[in-house]
């Protein structure tokens, strides 16, 4: 019975001690817990902390951006006022110079076609005068034609006599002497004017050469006008001077489109442009 005693004890204090270190284990388990708990909280105190220190550290930065985006946009819209402006200002400078330059050019087109008017009347009166004097000297050269073919008869004359002693023979033998003289002088004379005649008529030919040579050169320079009319007054709407183009076939030669604004921008579509 006493050993029986003592197992049942045994096994009790084997309990007992079992229970109990169940129990510190339970304990430290609650207090590890509790502890596991406190740290949690305070991590996630620390985390909250930290993010509401980011959230305010990005409120802080947006704010600055946003300040720093107003401020560039005001920089911006000053820029663009200042560029606009700017713009403007060279823009009617531009109108002011393309309006003294268009009025310089029809100053000089008037200029133009009044020295050219007054050239065509010292032309003219030139002509006039020139024809006058051309006049004048014909009949002088006609009067010394004749002079000259008279004192030239006289001459011939008298040195075919001279030559024949007309005086030393009868008077029917002088007359046909003289008769024969007379037809010689007057061969001669018509062979000089046979010979002015061909001069004259060889310098008509160059000047019909030279009239011929002008139309030739003209009919190239219209070319050649009509050719830089082409390839350039597309170029050029709104700057061509008054002149430039002459007629309804100048205008023909220029593409529809060139036409068109043409047309819209003059009344009169041979005013300057």
């Amino acid at each position: 019975m006493p050993t029986i005693s003592r197992e049942l004890e045994a096994r009790l204090e084997k309990q007992k001690a079992t229970r109990k270190f169940i129990d510190e284990f339970m304990q430290k388990r609650e207090e590890w817990k509790e502890h596991e708990r406190e740290l949690m909280e305070e991590e996630n105190r620390r985390i909250l902390e930290f993010s509401h220190q980011q959230q305010v550290r990005e409120e802080v930065r947006m704010e600055e951006a946003k300040k720093q985006e107003q401020a560039m946009a005001a920089v911006q819209r000053k820029l663009a006022e200042e560029i606009t402006q700017k713009r403007s200002e060279a823009e009617e400078m531009d109108r002011i110079r393309t309006e003294l330059y268009l009025e310089e050019q029809e100053e000089l087109e008037r200029q133009k076609e009044r020295m050219a008017i007054e050239a065509q009347l010292r032309r003219r009166l030139e002509l006039q005068s020139a024809h006058k004097d051309y006049l004048e000297l014909k009949e002088q050269k006609r009067v010394a034609e004749r002079q000259e073919e008279e004192e030239f008869r006289r001459m011939m004359m008298a040195k075919f006599a001279e030559d024949d002693r007309i005086e030393q023979m009868n008077a029917q033998k002088r007359r046909m002497k003289q008769l024969e003289h007379r037809r010689a002088v007057e061969k001669l004379i018509e062979e000089r004017r046979l010979q002015f005649q061909r001069e004259k008529e060889e310098e008509l030919e160059e000047r019909k050469a030279e009239e011929a040579a002008m139309r030739e050169r003209r009919v190239i320079i219209e070319q050649e006008r009509q050719r830089l009319l082409r390839e350039h007054a597309n170029k050029l709407l709104g700057y061509l001077p008054k002149g430039v183009l002459r007629d309804s076939q100048d205008l023909e030669l220029l593409s529809p489109e060139f036409k068109q604004q043409y047309q819209r921008r003059k009344v009169d579509p041979f005013e300057e442009l």
